[in-house]
């Protein structure tokens, strides 16, 4: 499968998800005007920043874990995105400039840890170095919501 059907598979999923969380969950874009989205628990916009996410929220997208730029984010260690389920972030080239993303087409779920956690897509298994595409229906993954 290419990464534009990877995509269109996540956003398939994302929706759907959307459509059976719609009674306590709103769709908003990505603080960085991107296409990308969220999936948080209403009226929780006020916690979506560089800084960290509502807790059981989720995001689509096909960029993680890396440091944004110093004029973004005041603090140089704040890993963005950070998902346990994708290789781990790049250094910086250039001091206070953002490191490369990972690229990976992923749905995921905010945890109270302040990491993200895979619930559809590409998953990289960091014991046997190796990608996978894993999916789970949308129920399993309302059922998990609820459980956080």
């Amino acid at each position: 499968m290419n990464f534009k059907k990877k995509m269109e598979r996540c956003a398939e999923f994302f929706n759907a998800l959307g459509e059976a969380l719609g009674d306590d969950y709103e769709i908003v874009g990505s603080i960085n005007d991107d296409k990308y989205a969220y999936l948080i628990p209403k009226g929780s916009i006020d916690q979506l920043s560089y800084y960290g996410k509502p807790d059981r929220s989720i995001r689509i997208s096909d960029h993680w874990n890396w440091y944004s730029s110093l004029k973004k984010c005041k603090d140089p260690d704040m890993i963005q995105c950070e998902s346990v389920d994708i290789p781990w972030e790049r250094n910086r080239t250039c001091e206070g400039r953002a490191s490369k993303p990972i690229i990976g087409a992923q749905v995921a779920v905010y945890g109270a840890d302040g990491k993200y956690h895979h619930v559809y897509g590409e998953r990289y298994d960091r014991w046997t170095e190796r990608w996978n595409w894993r999916e789970r229906s949308i129920s399993d993954v309302v059922k998990l919501l609820k459980s956080m």
